[in-house]
């Protein structure tokens, strides 16, 4: 399959978490095209904790994109070279305060491949214990929830919903078969 050479690459806007990149292409045909895309300063985990009894620890939490409050499952960034599994356990204590003794991963994918180059790891986290431990920053408004599987798919179907509750929620039901 033929891969389009770039011609020139700009970075236009950097933050910490992203670049916006235009690639300048030649297209099969031979035309030019500029692509847009954000290349993410990092890779993401997705935490699905499930506590002793079965039910999920779930957060709603504040996305300004949508000026609304979505419930999800605990996410974040992993660092250059950190396992995914530690990044979960990390994320998860920073932002509910659970603490999981024990996590595997249960997918990796590209959420979002035609916009975004990101890998997202879905990691399970159990043997949860709190520690009462939060330290997240201040535009990560959070409330914990702790609702049976089945309560967490109603959540799942409201609007806005967010891919990181109803992924997460999928996976789990993958892992369970």
């Amino acid at each position: 399959m033929h891969i389009p050479p770039i011609q020139t690459r700009r970075e236009p806007v950097r933050n910490r978490f992203f670049t916006h990149v235009e690639e300048d292409l030649i297209a099969p045909g031979g035309e030019n095209y500029t692509y847009h895309f954000i290349d993410t300063t990092w890779d993401a985990v997705l935490i699905v904790p499930v506590l002793d009894d079965g039910r999920l620890v779930i957060e709603r939490i504040y996305r300004h994109p949508y000026r609304a409050w979505l419930h999800e499952f605990p996410a974040g960034g992993i660092e250059h070279g950190e396992d995914p599994c530690a990044a979960g356990i990390r994320e998860l204590e920073e932002e509910t305060g659970y603490r999981a003794t024990r996590c595997r991963s249960l997918i990796c994918y590209e959420p979002v491949p035609g916009l975004c180059r990101m890998r997202l790891h879905v990691v399970l986290a159990e043997g949860l214990v709190q520690t009462g431990t939060r330290s997240h920053e201040a535009m990560e408004l959070i409330e914990v929830i702790e609702p049976t599987q089945a309560e967490a798919w109603i959540l799942a179907k409201q609007t806005p919903t967010s891919g990181f509750l109803l992924n997460g929620l999928l996976m789990l039901d993958h892992a369970k078969k």
